[in-house]
Protein backbone atom coordinates (compact mmCIF):
# COMPACT_ATOMS: atom_id res chain seq x y z
CA UNK A 1 0.00 0.00 0.00
CA UNK A 2 1.03 3.46 -1.04
CA UNK A 3 0.32 7.09 -0.82
CA UNK A 4 -1.21 8.45 2.43
CA UNK A 5 -2.58 5.20 2.80
CA UNK A 6 0.20 3.62 3.32
CA UNK A 7 1.74 6.36 5.44
CA UNK A 8 -1.56 5.98 7.49
CA UNK A 9 -0.88 2.36 7.91
CA UNK A 10 2.52 2.64 9.04
CA UNK A 11 1.45 5.62 11.56
CA UNK A 12 -1.09 2.97 12.88
CA UNK A 13 1.22 -0.47 13.66
CA UNK A 14 3.98 2.33 14.96
CA UNK A 15 0.83 3.47 17.58
CA UNK A 16 -0.09 -0.19 17.92
CA UNK A 17 3.68 -1.09 18.74
CA UNK A 18 4.39 1.81 21.12
CA UNK A 19 1.57 1.30 23.45
CA UNK A 20 2.58 -2.27 23.40
CA UNK A 21 6.08 -1.39 24.28
CA UNK A 22 4.56 1.13 27.26
CA UNK A 23 2.42 -1.83 28.10
CA UNK A 24 5.32 -3.95 28.60
CA UNK A 25 7.17 -1.15 30.33
CA UNK A 26 4.47 -0.83 32.82
CA UNK A 27 3.77 -4.77 33.64
CA UNK A 28 7.95 -4.09 34.10
CA UNK A 29 7.91 -1.44 36.77
CA UNK A 30 4.54 -3.15 38.50
CA UNK A 31 6.90 -5.83 39.09
CA UNK A 32 9.92 -4.12 40.06
CA UNK A 33 9.43 -5.86 43.66
CA UNK A 34 7.92 -9.13 42.94
CA UNK A 35 10.58 -11.97 43.70
CA UNK A 36 11.58 -13.90 40.77
CA UNK A 37 10.43 -11.83 38.36
CA UNK A 38 13.06 -10.86 35.28
CA UNK A 39 12.58 -8.05 33.50
CA UNK A 40 10.86 -7.91 30.07
CA UNK A 41 11.70 -6.51 26.59
CA UNK A 42 9.61 -5.69 23.26
CA UNK A 43 11.86 -6.87 20.11
CA UNK A 44 10.99 -4.52 17.21
CA UNK A 45 11.60 -4.84 13.79
CA UNK A 46 10.94 -3.73 10.28
CA UNK A 47 7.87 -4.92 8.90
CA UNK A 48 7.53 -6.78 5.48
CA UNK A 49 8.40 -4.00 2.44
CA UNK A 50 6.53 -3.76 -0.93
CA UNK A 51 8.58 -3.26 -3.63
CA UNK A 52 7.44 -0.75 -6.54
CA UNK A 53 8.79 -1.10 -10.26
CA UNK A 54 11.66 0.97 -11.41
CA UNK A 55 11.72 3.02 -7.88
CA UNK A 56 12.52 0.37 -5.48
CA UNK A 57 10.77 -0.85 -1.97
CA UNK A 58 9.03 0.92 0.38
CA UNK A 59 8.54 0.36 3.91
CA UNK A 60 5.63 -0.64 5.68
CA UNK A 61 6.04 0.27 9.27
CA UNK A 62 6.91 -1.65 12.21
CA UNK A 63 5.92 -5.19 13.82
CA UNK A 64 6.51 -6.76 17.03
CA UNK A 65 9.09 -9.85 16.69
CA UNK A 66 8.89 -11.06 20.17
CA UNK A 67 8.40 -10.43 23.91
CA UNK A 68 11.25 -11.69 25.99
CA UNK A 69 12.72 -12.31 29.11
CA UNK A 70 16.00 -10.79 30.44
CA UNK A 71 17.98 -13.49 31.68
CA UNK A 72 21.20 -15.43 31.95
CA UNK A 73 20.49 -19.59 32.44
CA UNK A 74 23.78 -19.93 32.87
CA UNK A 75 23.45 -17.25 36.29
CA UNK A 76 20.18 -18.63 37.49
CA UNK A 77 21.52 -22.11 37.29
CA UNK A 78 25.00 -21.13 39.38
CA UNK A 79 22.79 -19.13 41.48
CA UNK A 80 20.41 -22.16 41.71
CA UNK A 81 23.35 -24.59 42.63
CA UNK A 82 24.90 -22.51 45.34
CA UNK A 83 21.92 -21.40 46.78
CA UNK A 84 21.13 -25.29 47.06
CA UNK A 85 24.64 -25.38 49.55
CA UNK A 86 23.38 -22.40 51.65
CA UNK A 87 20.60 -23.89 52.77
CA UNK A 88 22.17 -27.03 53.62
CA UNK A 89 24.91 -25.58 55.66
CA UNK A 90 22.16 -23.26 57.32
CA UNK A 91 20.63 -25.99 58.38
CA UNK A 92 23.46 -27.97 59.53
CA UNK A 93 24.72 -25.15 61.19
CA UNK A 94 20.91 -24.61 62.90
CA UNK A 95 20.62 -28.17 64.44
CA UNK A 96 24.02 -27.94 65.40
CA UNK A 97 23.33 -24.81 67.28
CA UNK A 98 20.83 -26.78 69.32
CA UNK A 99 22.79 -29.50 69.86
CA UNK A 100 25.52 -27.34 71.40
CA UNK A 101 22.55 -25.98 73.66
CA UNK A 102 21.95 -29.11 75.29
CA UNK A 103 25.74 -29.62 76.17
CA UNK A 104 26.06 -26.04 77.38
CA UNK A 105 29.87 -26.01 78.08
CA UNK A 106 31.28 -24.32 79.44
CA UNK A 107 28.92 -23.46 82.13
CA UNK A 108 27.39 -23.90 86.27
CA UNK A 109 25.16 -26.35 85.27
CA UNK A 110 26.82 -28.17 82.48
CA UNK A 111 27.66 -32.44 82.37
CA UNK A 112 31.68 -31.36 82.92
CA UNK A 113 31.09 -29.57 86.51
CA UNK A 114 28.84 -32.74 87.35
CA UNK A 115 31.92 -34.92 86.65
CA UNK A 116 33.77 -32.80 88.59
CA UNK A 117 31.73 -32.54 91.33
CA UNK A 118 31.49 -36.41 91.73
CA UNK A 119 35.03 -37.03 92.31
CA UNK A 120 35.35 -34.04 94.07
CA UNK A 121 32.69 -35.69 96.70
CA UNK A 122 34.40 -38.88 96.61
CA UNK A 123 37.73 -37.14 97.53
CA UNK A 124 35.90 -35.73 100.56
CA UNK A 125 34.75 -39.23 101.91
CA UNK A 126 38.20 -40.77 101.12
CA UNK A 127 39.28 -38.29 103.72
CA UNK A 128 36.52 -38.51 106.42
CA UNK A 129 35.06 -41.70 105.78
CA UNK A 130 32.92 -41.65 109.08
CA UNK A 131 31.07 -39.14 107.96
CA UNK A 132 27.80 -39.73 107.08
CA UNK A 133 27.26 -36.47 105.46
CA UNK A 134 30.19 -37.22 103.19
CA UNK A 135 28.49 -40.64 101.93
CA UNK A 136 25.31 -38.56 101.31
CA UNK A 137 27.30 -35.55 99.55
CA UNK A 138 28.29 -39.20 97.00
CA UNK A 139 24.95 -39.82 96.27
CA UNK A 140 23.48 -36.67 95.94
CA UNK A 141 26.49 -35.61 93.80
CA UNK A 142 26.24 -39.20 91.70
CA UNK A 143 22.49 -38.74 91.69
CA UNK A 144 22.79 -35.13 90.15
CA UNK A 145 24.94 -36.59 88.01
CA UNK A 146 22.97 -39.56 86.48
CA UNK A 147 19.73 -36.61 86.25
CA UNK A 148 21.73 -34.07 84.29
CA UNK A 149 23.27 -37.41 81.92
CA UNK A 150 19.55 -38.71 81.21
CA UNK A 151 18.10 -34.94 80.66
CA UNK A 152 20.94 -34.30 78.07
CA UNK A 153 20.23 -37.60 76.56
CA UNK A 154 16.44 -37.62 75.91
CA UNK A 155 17.29 -33.97 74.44
CA UNK A 156 19.21 -35.41 72.13
CA UNK A 157 16.75 -38.12 71.32
CA UNK A 158 14.05 -35.29 70.87
CA UNK A 159 16.35 -33.37 68.73
CA UNK A 160 16.86 -36.19 66.92
CA UNK A 161 13.11 -37.18 66.12
CA UNK A 162 12.59 -33.32 65.53
CA UNK A 163 15.63 -33.71 62.53
CA UNK A 164 13.92 -36.37 61.24
CA UNK A 165 10.39 -34.68 60.86
CA UNK A 166 12.17 -31.83 59.51
CA UNK A 167 12.73 -34.12 56.64
CA UNK A 168 10.03 -35.31 56.54
CA UNK A 169 8.40 -31.61 56.36
CA UNK A 170 10.84 -31.07 53.36
CA UNK A 171 9.48 -34.03 51.32
CA UNK A 172 6.40 -33.04 51.50
CA UNK A 173 6.92 -29.67 49.99
CA UNK A 174 9.94 -31.45 47.26
CA UNK A 175 6.47 -33.32 46.31
CA UNK A 176 4.22 -30.18 45.84
CA UNK A 177 6.46 -28.04 44.21
CA UNK A 178 6.91 -30.80 42.01
CA UNK A 179 3.01 -30.93 41.37
CA UNK A 180 3.02 -27.04 40.91
CA UNK A 181 5.55 -27.82 38.71
CA UNK A 182 3.91 -30.26 36.18
CA UNK A 183 0.82 -27.94 36.17
CA UNK A 184 3.14 -25.35 35.34
CA UNK A 185 4.37 -27.35 32.19
CA UNK A 186 0.82 -27.72 30.95
CA UNK A 187 0.38 -24.30 31.26
CA UNK A 188 3.86 -23.51 29.26
CA UNK A 189 3.31 -25.79 26.32
CA UNK A 190 -0.36 -24.36 25.56
CA UNK A 191 0.86 -20.84 25.09
CA UNK A 192 4.48 -21.94 23.54
CA UNK A 193 2.81 -24.35 21.25
CA UNK A 194 1.29 -21.14 19.52
CA UNK A 195 4.75 -19.98 19.34
CA UNK A 196 4.21 -17.49 22.12
CA UNK A 197 6.69 -16.75 24.81
CA UNK A 198 5.04 -17.74 28.37
CA UNK A 199 7.30 -15.28 30.74
CA UNK A 200 5.57 -14.77 33.44
CA UNK A 201 4.96 -18.62 33.60
CA UNK A 202 8.78 -19.43 33.09
CA UNK A 203 9.63 -16.54 36.24
CA UNK A 204 7.02 -19.05 38.26
CA UNK A 205 8.96 -22.24 36.72
CA UNK A 206 12.11 -20.67 38.13
CA UNK A 207 11.11 -19.78 41.23
CA UNK A 208 9.67 -23.41 42.19
CA UNK A 209 13.10 -24.85 40.48
CA UNK A 210 15.38 -22.55 43.30
CA UNK A 211 12.62 -23.41 45.76
CA UNK A 212 12.98 -27.07 44.86
CA UNK A 213 16.73 -26.54 44.94
CA UNK A 214 17.11 -25.40 48.63
CA UNK A 215 15.49 -28.30 49.49
CA UNK A 216 17.51 -30.78 47.76
CA UNK A 217 20.16 -30.38 44.52
CA UNK A 218 18.18 -31.10 41.63
CA UNK A 219 19.33 -31.66 37.85
CA UNK A 220 16.93 -29.42 35.37
CA UNK A 221 16.80 -29.95 31.66
CA UNK A 222 14.28 -28.59 29.22
CA UNK A 223 12.27 -29.29 25.86
CA UNK A 224 11.86 -27.44 23.02
CA UNK A 225 8.75 -26.03 24.69
CA UNK A 226 10.36 -25.35 27.95
CA UNK A 227 8.77 -28.06 29.90
CA UNK A 228 11.20 -28.56 32.21
CA UNK A 229 12.38 -32.51 33.88
CA UNK A 230 13.97 -32.51 36.90
CA UNK A 231 16.17 -35.44 38.51
CA UNK A 232 16.91 -35.81 41.90
CA UNK A 233 19.97 -38.19 43.00
CA UNK A 234 19.97 -39.40 39.42
CA UNK A 235 16.02 -40.47 39.77
CA UNK A 236 14.35 -38.60 37.27
CA UNK A 237 11.41 -37.39 39.39
CA UNK A 238 9.32 -35.48 36.70
CA UNK A 239 9.17 -35.46 33.44
CA UNK A 240 6.58 -34.11 31.21
CA UNK A 241 3.07 -35.05 32.76
CA UNK A 242 5.04 -37.89 34.73
CA UNK A 243 5.29 -37.52 38.32
CA UNK A 244 7.42 -39.78 40.76
CA UNK A 245 7.45 -39.06 44.57
CA UNK A 246 9.96 -38.32 47.15
CA UNK A 247 9.89 -40.26 50.77
CA UNK A 248 11.64 -40.80 53.62
CA UNK A 249 13.07 -44.18 53.69
CA UNK A 250 11.93 -47.11 56.35
CA UNK A 251 15.55 -48.75 56.42
CA UNK A 252 17.96 -46.11 56.55
CA UNK A 253 16.62 -42.82 58.92
CA UNK A 254 16.60 -39.74 57.55
CA UNK A 255 17.50 -41.08 54.22
CA UNK A 256 15.42 -40.66 51.17
CA UNK A 257 13.61 -43.37 48.12
CA UNK A 258 12.37 -42.14 44.85
CA UNK A 259 8.21 -44.06 44.29
CA UNK A 260 8.70 -45.80 41.06
CA UNK A 261 5.70 -46.52 38.86
CA UNK A 262 6.11 -50.63 39.43
CA UNK A 263 5.77 -49.78 43.12
CA UNK A 264 9.09 -50.16 44.09
CA UNK A 265 11.47 -47.82 45.66
CA UNK A 266 14.90 -46.91 44.77
CA UNK A 267 17.19 -45.22 47.33
CA UNK A 268 18.89 -42.05 46.41
CA UNK A 269 21.80 -39.89 47.78
CA UNK A 270 21.66 -36.11 47.33
CA UNK A 271 24.80 -33.59 47.93
CA UNK A 272 22.92 -30.63 48.56
CA UNK A 273 19.79 -28.30 50.04
CA UNK A 274 17.78 -28.33 53.49
CA UNK A 275 17.45 -32.37 53.63
CA UNK A 276 21.31 -32.84 53.19
CA UNK A 277 22.05 -30.73 55.70
CA UNK A 278 19.29 -32.08 58.39
CA UNK A 279 20.79 -36.01 57.19
CA UNK A 280 24.65 -34.53 58.00
CA UNK A 281 23.14 -33.34 61.40
CA UNK A 282 21.69 -36.46 62.03
CA UNK A 283 25.14 -37.78 61.87
CA UNK A 284 26.28 -35.76 64.27
CA UNK A 285 23.64 -36.23 66.57
CA UNK A 286 23.62 -40.25 66.56
CA UNK A 287 27.89 -39.52 67.17
CA UNK A 288 27.27 -37.30 70.47
CA UNK A 289 24.40 -39.46 71.95
CA UNK A 290 26.86 -42.36 71.32
CA UNK A 291 29.44 -40.23 72.70
CA UNK A 292 27.34 -40.09 76.04
CA UNK A 293 26.65 -43.69 76.22
CA UNK A 294 30.32 -44.46 75.99
CA UNK A 295 30.63 -42.16 78.78
CA UNK A 296 28.06 -43.56 80.97
CA UNK A 297 29.05 -47.00 80.43
CA UNK A 298 32.89 -46.64 80.87
CA UNK A 299 32.41 -44.66 83.89
CA UNK A 300 29.99 -46.68 85.64
CA UNK A 301 31.49 -49.66 84.52
CA UNK A 302 34.88 -48.86 86.16
CA UNK A 303 33.72 -46.74 89.23
CA UNK A 304 31.26 -49.98 89.75
CA UNK A 305 34.37 -52.65 89.59
CA UNK A 306 36.05 -50.44 92.38
CA UNK A 307 33.02 -49.90 94.81
CA UNK A 308 32.07 -53.66 94.44
CA UNK A 309 35.78 -54.52 94.64
CA UNK A 310 35.57 -56.59 91.33
CA UNK A 311 31.51 -57.71 91.19
CA UNK A 312 31.90 -58.73 94.90
CA UNK A 313 29.84 -56.11 96.83
CA UNK A 314 27.27 -53.72 95.68
CA UNK A 315 27.31 -51.66 92.48
CA UNK A 316 27.13 -48.23 92.77
CA UNK A 317 25.42 -47.19 89.46
CA UNK A 318 22.41 -49.13 88.17
CA UNK A 319 22.78 -50.07 84.42
CA UNK A 320 20.52 -52.69 84.14
CA UNK A 321 17.55 -50.82 82.32
CA UNK A 322 20.04 -50.18 79.13
CA UNK A 323 18.57 -51.28 76.13
CA UNK A 324 20.34 -51.49 72.80
CA UNK A 325 23.53 -50.19 74.95
CA UNK A 326 21.64 -46.76 75.72
CA UNK A 327 23.00 -46.28 78.55
CA UNK A 328 23.20 -42.20 78.80
CA UNK A 329 19.15 -42.29 79.34
CA UNK A 330 18.55 -44.58 81.64
CA UNK A 331 21.69 -44.75 84.12
CA UNK A 332 20.56 -44.74 87.45
CA UNK A 333 21.93 -44.58 91.00
CA UNK A 334 21.57 -47.76 92.88
CA UNK A 335 18.28 -48.12 94.50
CA UNK A 336 19.32 -49.77 97.33
CA UNK A 337 22.70 -46.70 98.39
CA UNK A 338 20.06 -44.08 97.68
CA UNK A 339 17.22 -45.27 100.56
CA UNK A 340 20.53 -46.31 102.72
CA UNK A 341 23.73 -44.12 102.23
CA UNK A 342 25.81 -46.40 104.68
CA UNK A 343 25.78 -48.82 101.86
CA UNK A 344 29.00 -46.70 100.31
CA UNK A 345 31.99 -48.33 100.23
CA UNK A 346 34.67 -46.39 101.46
CA UNK A 347 37.23 -48.59 102.72
CA UNK A 348 39.24 -51.45 101.32
CA UNK A 349 37.18 -54.20 103.45
CA UNK A 350 33.71 -54.08 102.20
CA UNK A 351 32.38 -57.30 104.29
CA UNK A 352 33.14 -55.35 107.24
CA UNK A 353 33.76 -51.43 107.99
CA UNK A 354 37.00 -50.37 109.63
CA UNK A 355 36.88 -47.08 111.16
CA UNK A 356 38.69 -44.46 109.63
CA UNK A 357 39.83 -46.21 106.45
CA UNK A 358 38.78 -44.35 103.21
CA UNK A 359 41.11 -45.67 100.67
CA UNK A 360 38.44 -47.49 98.38
CA UNK A 361 37.17 -43.66 98.33
CA UNK A 362 39.85 -42.65 97.17
CA UNK A 363 40.94 -45.16 94.93
CA UNK A 364 37.66 -44.42 93.25
CA UNK A 365 38.44 -40.42 93.41
CA UNK A 366 41.82 -41.18 91.49
CA UNK A 367 39.34 -42.25 88.82
CA UNK A 368 39.44 -38.72 87.83
CA UNK A 369 42.98 -39.46 86.21
CA UNK A 370 42.80 -42.80 85.46
CA UNK A 371 43.00 -43.79 81.24
CA UNK A 372 40.08 -45.75 80.45
CA UNK A 373 39.25 -47.79 77.61
CA UNK A 374 36.34 -46.62 75.19
CA UNK A 375 34.07 -48.10 74.98
CA UNK A 376 35.10 -51.81 74.95
CA UNK A 377 38.10 -52.17 76.65
CA UNK A 378 38.49 -55.19 78.97
CA UNK A 379 38.87 -53.17 82.55
CA UNK A 380 41.95 -54.62 84.12
CA UNK A 381 41.57 -54.29 88.31
CA UNK A 382 43.80 -54.39 90.72
CA UNK A 383 42.09 -55.93 93.83
CA UNK A 384 45.33 -55.01 96.14
CA UNK A 385 45.87 -51.68 94.94
CA UNK A 386 41.80 -50.91 93.99
CA UNK A 387 43.28 -49.68 90.66
CA UNK A 388 42.43 -49.86 87.07
CA UNK A 389 45.58 -50.31 84.98
CA UNK A 390 45.96 -47.31 82.06
CA UNK A 391 44.38 -48.33 79.04
CA UNK A 392 46.66 -47.76 75.95
CA UNK A 393 44.94 -45.13 73.74
CA UNK A 394 41.99 -44.28 75.89
CA UNK A 395 40.64 -41.01 78.18
CA UNK A 396 39.73 -40.18 81.34
CA UNK A 397 36.35 -39.27 81.91
CA UNK A 398 36.57 -35.53 81.98
CA UNK A 399 38.84 -35.63 79.04
CA UNK A 400 36.83 -38.11 76.59
CA UNK A 401 33.72 -35.75 77.78
CA UNK A 402 35.92 -32.34 76.72
CA UNK A 403 36.77 -33.60 73.14
CA UNK A 404 33.08 -34.60 72.58
CA UNK A 405 32.65 -31.31 73.92
CA UNK A 406 35.48 -29.76 71.16
CA UNK A 407 34.71 -31.90 68.25
CA UNK A 408 31.19 -30.44 68.47
CA UNK A 409 31.96 -27.58 68.41
CA UNK A 410 34.61 -27.43 65.35
CA UNK A 411 31.68 -28.89 63.70
CA UNK A 412 29.66 -26.17 64.17
CA UNK A 413 31.79 -23.49 63.51
CA UNK A 414 32.60 -25.44 60.28
CA UNK A 415 29.37 -25.29 59.46
CA UNK A 416 28.76 -21.69 60.26
CA UNK A 417 32.17 -20.54 58.68
CA UNK A 418 30.55 -22.94 55.27
CA UNK A 419 26.92 -21.14 55.87
CA UNK A 420 28.69 -17.82 55.83
CA UNK A 421 30.80 -18.12 52.62
CA UNK A 422 28.21 -19.23 51.01
CA UNK A 423 26.37 -16.36 51.78
CA UNK A 424 28.68 -14.19 50.60
CA UNK A 425 28.63 -15.95 46.59
CA UNK A 426 25.11 -16.09 47.17
CA UNK A 427 24.93 -12.28 47.40
CA UNK A 428 27.20 -11.89 44.71
CA UNK A 429 24.70 -14.28 42.24
CA UNK A 430 21.43 -12.31 43.59
CA UNK A 431 23.11 -8.84 42.23
CA UNK A 432 24.46 -10.31 39.35
CA UNK A 433 21.09 -11.74 38.43
CA UNK A 434 19.83 -8.57 39.74
CA UNK A 435 21.74 -6.46 37.15
CA UNK A 436 20.84 -8.58 34.02
CA UNK A 437 16.97 -9.52 35.13
CA UNK A 438 16.31 -7.17 37.44
CA UNK A 439 13.99 -3.74 37.18
CA UNK A 440 15.42 -1.03 37.03
CA UNK A 441 13.07 2.20 37.87
CA UNK A 442 15.41 4.73 35.93
CA UNK A 443 15.78 2.57 32.92
CA UNK A 444 11.93 2.23 32.51
CA UNK A 445 11.06 5.66 33.11
CA UNK A 446 13.73 6.42 30.20
CA UNK A 447 12.33 3.83 28.01
CA UNK A 448 8.74 5.07 28.57
CA UNK A 449 9.52 8.69 27.39
CA UNK A 450 10.85 6.93 24.55
CA UNK A 451 8.14 5.07 23.89
CA UNK A 452 5.77 8.20 24.80
CA UNK A 453 7.79 10.34 21.94
CA UNK A 454 7.35 8.40 19.21
CA UNK A 455 3.81 7.18 19.97
CA UNK A 456 3.01 11.03 19.68
CA UNK A 457 5.37 11.52 16.60
CA UNK A 458 3.18 8.45 15.19
CA UNK A 459 0.02 10.61 16.60
CA UNK A 460 1.06 13.46 14.36
CA UNK A 461 1.89 11.82 11.40
CA UNK A 462 -1.80 10.33 11.46
CA UNK A 463 -2.84 14.08 12.27
CA UNK A 464 -0.81 15.07 8.83
CA UNK A 465 -1.95 12.40 7.06
CA UNK A 466 -5.96 13.46 8.06
CA UNK A 467 -5.26 17.00 7.18
CA UNK A 468 -3.94 16.16 3.83
CA UNK A 469 -6.80 14.04 3.47
CA UNK A 470 -9.48 16.04 4.15
CA UNK A 471 -7.44 18.63 1.31
CA UNK A 472 -7.50 15.95 -1.21
CA UNK A 473 -11.06 14.92 -0.68
CA UNK A 474 -12.54 18.28 0.10
CA UNK A 475 -10.69 21.09 -1.63
CA UNK A 476 -9.20 19.26 -4.86
CA UNK A 477 -12.93 18.59 -6.40
CA UNK A 478 -14.69 21.19 -9.40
Amino acid sequence: MSGLFGILNNATKGLNVQQSALQTTSHNVSNANAEGYSRQKVNMVADNPYAISGVGQLGTGVRISSVVRIVDPYVNKQLSNENSSLEMHKQKSDVLGQLEGIFNEPSETGLNKSISEVFSSWTHLGSNPELAAAKTMVAQNTENFTDNLNHMSNQIEKLHDGTVKSIEKDVLDFNSKVQQLSSLNKQIFNVAVKGDSPNDLLDQQDKLLGELAGITGVEASYDKFNRVSISVGGQEVLNGSTIKTLETSTVSVGGLVVNQENGDKTAITIESGSIKGSQESLVEIDNKKQDLNDLAFTFATAVNTIHSDGGEGIPLFDLSAATDGDYASTIKVNAAILNDVTKINAGKNISEVVGGDGTRAQAIASLQNTILGYPTATIEYDKDTMSITNQVGGSTVSGAYNSTVTEMGIVKQQADNMAESQEGLVSLLQARRESISGVSINEEVADTMKYQTAFQANSRIISVVSEMLDTLINRTGV
